[in-house]
């Protein structure tokens, strides 16, 4: 799975708010939305972030192993 949190962890670290984000940098609440649950991107998005950022992908997602929800056994 692809998370964003080093997304948010680069925008805590640059003190820029979720508010930011909207009016400052001009994304629209469903990206917002989408970063904040790490629903499905396009590259463009991500080339999109990172030239308003001046950074790389791996400084705002990263990938994690799935780990499958396990049926419990009656």
């Amino acid at each position: 799975m692809i998370s964003f949190e080093p997304f948010w962890i680069m925008l805590r670290e640059r003190k820029i708010s979720i508010y930011d984000l909207e009016y400052t940098y001009n994304l629209n609440p469903a990206e917002i939305s989408r970063l904040k649950h790490n629903h499905n991107f396009t590259l463009k998005m991500i080339n999109r972030l990172c030239q308003i950022f001046h950074c790389q992908p791996s400084d705002i997602m990263v990938y994690r192993e799935y780990e499958p929800f396990q049926k419990v056994s009656q």
